[in-house]
Formats: C-alpha cells, structure tokens, sequence
C-alpha cells in the first residue's frame, strides 16, 4: 500500500519545494545579469547600435587568410559591390549627403621602433582605415583619432603607455615621434581598455595606429597587408548584412573568416559554442585575428557557460513544472471527477437560489370565504 503523509510532512516538503525552486530562480537571475553585463563590455562589438538606433543594422567583420592579404584594390573593389548591392535592393540614404552604411580596415601588427630624440620604444604599429574611431571607440587622455578625409596624414595615435616611454608625459598632442626616419605628429593619446578580457590579448608592448596614406610616406614600395575588414550594413532580415559582404567579396560562408558580430551572443550563437565545444581551437585555416577580436571570442566563451549557468538555474522549476503536469495526467479521472462533483454542486446551488428568489417573488394566495 502507498505510504500516506501525514500533514506536517507535506507541509514541510512543499516549504523545501518552493525554497528550491525560488533559489534557483535567483541564481538564474544572476547569471542572466552577468550575461547582460558581459555582452555590453566590449564598445567593439556595439557599432550597430552607435550607428542606428532601429536595431536595423549589423556589425559584420570579415579576417583574410594571413597568407593572403586584402590590399587597397580589394577593399575598393568590396565598397562598390556593396553599394551595388544595396542600390539592387533599393536601400539607400534618405537625406543628401548622409550615407546608409560604414566600414572600416586594418593590417596585420607589424613590430616597430618608435623614435622622440632623447628615447625611443619599441611598439606594435597597426595601419587603419574608414571609420576606424567609429567601429573602435578609444578613451582618449588627450587629443583625438585622426580622420581618413585629413589632408596630413602624416598623424598617428599611440597608448598612454608609450606616450611616457617616449616624452614622459600623456599631454604630447602636437610632438613629433619618428618612425623609419620619417616624422608624424601625434594627434591622440588614449588609455588602454580596463576591461579583463582585452587586457589578457592587448600584449605587453605599446601600441601605435596611423592611416594607410600616413604608412606610404614610411614604406612607399609596400602597402600594408591587410587583415581585417569590418561593415555596419542595413539588416532588416536576418542575416541580410552578412549575405551583402559575402557576395561583394566574393566569400563563402566560413565563421572562422565571416563573422556577423551583432549575432554573435544570440542564444543560437551560445548554443552552437556549446555544441562544438572544444572544435574552435582547431583552425583549418591560418586566420589571424586582432586583439578586439580575441577579446570578443573570450566574451563568447564566457556567455556559453553562462548559458549552461542559466539552463542549470531553470532545472528545478522546469522539474517541478513537469513533476506536477505528470502527477495531473495521472490523477486525471480523479480530478475531472472532482471537477465534474463540484460543477455539480454549483449548479445545484445556484438552481436552489433561484427556486428561493422565485418563491419570495411570488404574491400570496387570498382564500375566499
């Protein structure tokens, strides 16, 4: 015979139940906090959002086989097939003169030495252009990025780092740094991102960025190699943006070189991180990433194992949901029994108050004499 709880034990298992599942809700809670938190660290991955507020754009970033390079040519020929594309689509700017999407490119590190006469340092130059500033935003100490539209381009921005390796100083917006004996002026001076996760990949040594039309002047036989090319594109369908930039570089589909960065902490994108766990260490292809991207994929990491954290934090609710859906279909002929008996009862009740209103409604018979 099955066992009968007496009142306290039930009463007693149905506190531990309730304290259970608001414990895991809370943890859950939490988890999805931490996620919130860590899919809005990275300003990197924001420039969709900085660039409309409609939620109708997305951030695509496209890495090249290091053994082949984007020069100049290719990235020219890749904005007029975009712009191809979307007149094809009949997307373009509502107002004269504003424009409908952005891009932006940068090369490979290159180890260079940074010279200011009395000191020198060795740094890591990377050449940028488009709107880098927009697609990179940098906490500047002192001064500001330099545009691509410049005349000069004889400008570059460099870290706080080695702004006091060189001059001792973060205020040197103005001084002149040599670099392959040609001069540049430094136009901004920023501080390196806090953040955990770009601290681990930014590297030790000092950075130094400057405009492709700045790095003739230094290397006017070689442009620079080309690594990275990055687009916001107009996405009213899902995944619009990223086909745009695939056909006008005449891509295929590979995630380890076309990313679409806005997708990028999706519960999809979590869970297929999670269901190759592991595989996105083995690279078939010699792709170099920059170190804002190496940073993002950490971030990726982390939000997959906040997702398992959160499915955990569900686990016992989802149970308890399920232990009672099971426990209703089981005692279903008892309960739509009970049912049935009550509905009974209601209605007899209700037909018994009528009869009363019908009788007190009703005028009293006069007997003749």
């Amino acid at each position: 015979m099955p066992r009968i709880e007496s009142g306290d034990a039930m009463k007693r298992k149905h506190i531990y139940l309730i304290a259970a599942n608001v414990g895991s809700l809370l943890f859950f809670m939490i988890m999805t906090i931490f996620f919130v938190r860590l899919s809005s660290s990275l300003p990197d991955q924001q420039t969709a959002s900085r660039w409309s507020d409609e939620k109708a754009y997305s951030l695509v970033s496209v890495y090249a086989d290091i053994s082949k390079p984007m020069t100049l040519n290719d990235i020219f020929t890749a904005r007029v097939n975009v712009e191809k594309k979307l007149v094809e689509n009949s997307i373009a700017a509502e107002k004269e003169n504003s424009r409908v999407w952005a891009d932006a490119f940068s090369s490979v590190q290159e180890l260079i030495t940074v010279d200011a006469g009395s000191s020198s340092s060795e740094a890591h130059l990377i050449v940028t252009g488009g709107d880098f500033a927009l697609f990179h935003p940098m906490d500047f100490i002192f001064g500001s990025f330099y545009s691509e539209d410049m005349i000069m381009q004889d400008c570059v921005v460099i870290d706080e780092i080695l702004a006091w390796r060189l001059y001792g100083s973060s205020n040197i917006v103005g001084k002149p740094v040599m670099i392959n004996g040609k001069y540049y002026f430094v136009s901004g001076v920023f501080r390196r991102s806090e953040d955990k996760n770009v601290e681990r990949v930014y590297g030790e040594k000092p950075r130094i960025f400057m405009s492709y039309s700045g790095y003739d002047l230094i290397s006017p036989d070689k442009e620079a190699d080309f690594i990275c090319y990055e687009a916001c594109l107009p996405n009213a369908v899902s995944g619009f943006g990223k086909k745009i930039l695939t056909e006008a570089m005449s891509l295929e589909d590979n995630t380890d070189r076309v990313m679409e960065n806005s997708q990028r902490y999706s519960l999809k994108s979590r869970f297929d991180i999670i269901r190759n766990f592991g595989m996105r260490s083995v690279a078939d292809s010699p792709v170099f990433y920059q170190y804002w991207e190496n940073a993002a994929r950490i971030t990726d990491d982390k939000a997959a194992l906040l997702l398992v954290m959160q499915v955990l934090g569900l686990a016992a609710p989802l149970c308890t949901v399920v232990y009672y859906l099971c426990k209703l279909v089981r005692n279903r002929k008892k309960l739509a029994q009970k049912a049935k008996d009550a509905l009974k009862d209601v209605l007899h009740k209700i037909n018994t108050r009528r009869r009363s209103k019908r009788k007190t409604s009703e005028p009293e018979k006069v007997t003749a004499n």
